[in-house]
């Protein structure tokens, strides 16, 4: 017996079509209801405050809201956004922690002391891809290496192989260097950065490639942030920089010393 010859099958086809048609309804009022009830963010934003333009790297590495660092003179670097733009992570990973890892290194000596207090020239060893000067603590040529591995943070300076060289191709750069306050007596790195923070601005720092080329720097920022504090490795749009990093404070080395100079 066919549809057409069952009224009681015709019946019930047709009752569960009205319920679809009912379900349906009911499903489309709820949606359109969430929609009427959900906040405007963007009619919400305060005049003046718009959403900033994310600077995205080539690989794609999605960015981050770098803090402030105001100037040059010691300071914590609240969790704010700058002014002049953001900044993007290195390598598109999760924050890390910072390089120099905490240890027990010796106090300096007074004659360490005395020779920190002058000129100190170094060699460039082969595989140093850089030198960097900075004449005003009494740095000369001192080699750096491209990875922050410990072998070399004990032989000079390192570049965080993420971030950016002073040629990369790319419209702003941050060329990010650490070394240590103190390190191990008879190393490279011994006393390398521990007058990193009498720098002020101003003050110039230049970096000499393995061909000579020479691509200097000035001075603009001085601040501390924590040690997983890593947006401080990311580029910010607008500006082609140097950042040099350190321990601080002596002895416990809880923080890290981040200063900044721009290309000039």
């Amino acid at each position: 017996m066919g549809l057409r010859e069952d009224p009681l099958l015709r019946l019930g086809v047709a009752l569960v079509l009205a319920a679809l048609l009912v379900a349906a309804a009911a499903a489309a009022a709820a949606l359109a209801l969430r929609e009427r009830s959900a906040p405007d963010r963007n009619a919400q934003r305060p005049a003046g405050k718009e959403r900033p333009v994310a600077v995205v790297r080539p690989e794609g590495t999605a960015p981050w809201v770098e803090g402030a660092g105001s100037g040059v003179g010691e300071k914590t670097a609240p969790a704010v956004a700058l002014r002049r733009g953001e900044a993007t992570s290195p390598g598109g990973r999760e924050p890390r922690r910072l390089p120099v890892s905490r240890e027990r290194w010796p106090m300096p000596t007074e004659q360490e002391l005395a020779a920190a207090a002058g000129p100190r020239r170094y060699r460039l060893p082969p595989g140093a891809i850089l030198a960097l000067t900075i004449e005003d603590i009494g740095l000369h040529r001192v080699p750096v290496w491209d990875t922050d591995a410990r072998w070399a943070l004990d032989s000079g300076v390192v570049h965080v192989p993420e971030t950016s060289l002073p040629w990369s191709r790319t419209p702003e750069r941050n060329v990010y260097l650490a070394g240590h306050r103190l390190g191990y007596p008879g190393t490279g790195s011994r006393l390398v950065f521990y007058r990193l923070g009498e720098l002020e601005r101003g003050d110039r720092v230049v970096l000499e490639d393995r061909r000579g080329r020479r691509y200097e720097y000035a001075v603009t920022q001085k601040f501390v942030v924590g040690p997983r504090d890593s947006w401080v490795m990311g580029r910010v749009r607008g500006r082609d920089m140097v950042t040099l990093q350190t321990c601080t404070p002596i002895p416990t080395f809880d923080r890290r010393l981040i200063v900044r100079a721009d290309r000039v």
